[in-house]
């Protein structure tokens, strides 16, 4: 909530700042005082009420501009807080001290020996200055004015219609009248239970008809597709692959055939003597087993056996 005015003073002055509080809350602002404060560091809620007030009203006074007590630096702080916020501060003194630069150049409004009764000319001109901030007039006027002078008061308020002061209950706005209600619709004859059945039923096909018409337009056509006619192949490719498999075929009988003629009889054996090809049977005597074979692979070599298999021969034919 924003307020007309931030009320900025030391703790030991706050006797002082509630009766001006009171005085200006008479007035119709509204104003924004701490009187149980007992932090001498700026909170967070104080800086934004500095920074949100139309007006922030630093009272100065001995305590506080005393630079030994650390309740000066709170109202130091606010003070140079309000003061850079251009048209924001406004001063007042409670007492003949003046206070530091550079608040000690700028106008300061005389409050002293302001009382709830006592009003003196200091405080009048304070409420002028607030007030033009808020756009008010005359309250300088006002207060000239003697609490019984209801006359006077009137011809002020006929003056300045649009002030709270001269608004029904002495609000800040005068309250909205309450809207007229409705005029109520003349008394119709009831239906029946069959004529509301009849209406609920026509309503309801209205409805669904709507529905109907609103979703044509999004419905959506699905085309499965035929295995007859997507994946059935052309007649043009069965009878390509038929013509490939022949040639193939006929191919693999030819080389199968041509192996089987060019195959060695199991019956050659290649001879040691460089004569090619030699029959076996046609060599060698039945009972007889051909020297080259014996040289072979298949039989133990000399260096093996120990010179034993070829002197054997000799022995067993008496040499």
């Amino acid at each position: 909530m924003a307020f007309d005015v931030l009320l900025v003073s030391a703790m030991g002055d706050s006797k002082k700042a509630t009766v001006l509080a009171r005085r200006l809350r008479a007035l119709k602002f509204r104003v924004r005082h701490d009187a149980k404060r007992a932090h001498t560091t700026p909170s967070a809620r104080d800086l934004s009420d500095c920074n949100k007030a139309t007006s922030v009203l630093v009272l100065w006074s001995a305590k506080a501009c005393d630079s030994d007590g650390t309740d000066s630096d709170w109202v130091h702080a606010i003070a140079h807080l309000a003061r850079s916020r251009p048209g924001a501060l406004v001063q007042a003194d409670l007492d003949e001290t003046v206070p530091d630069e550079p608040f000690d150049k700028d106008q300061r409004f005389d409050l002293a020996g302001l009382t709830a009764r006592a009003t003196p000319e200091g405080f009048k001109a304070l409420c002028e200055a607030l007030g033009e901030k808020d756009g008010r007039e005359g309250l300088a006027d006002w207060l000239s004015l003697s609490s019984g002078d209801e006359e006077s008061k009137a011809e002020w308020k006929a003056a300045h219609p649009n002030d709270p002061l001269a608004q029904n209950g002495g609000g800040r706005k005068a309250a909205a009248a309450p809207a007229p209600e409705p005029a109520k619709p003349a008394n119709k004859p009831k239906k029946d239970a069959g004529e509301r059945v009849t209406t609920a039923a026509a309503a309801s096909a209205a409805a669904t008809a709507q529905l109907v018409d609103a979703a044509a337009g999004n419905r959506l056509e699905l085309n499965p597709p035929k295995p007859e006619v997507d994946f059935a192949r052309p007649q043009t490719e069965r009878s390509s692959g038929l013509f490939m498999l022949v040639p193939t075929g006929l191919l693999l009988v030819g080389m199968m055939v041509m192996a089987f003629m060019s195959r060695t009889s199991p019956a050659q054996l290649s001879g040691g003597g460089g004569g090619g090809i030699v029959n076996i049977v046609e060599s060698c005597p039945a009972g007889q087993v051909p020297r080259s074979l014996v040289h072979s692979s298949l039989l133990p070599s000399e260096d093996d056996a120990g010179g034993d298999m070829s002197e054997a021969p000799d022995e067993a034919s008496g040499n």
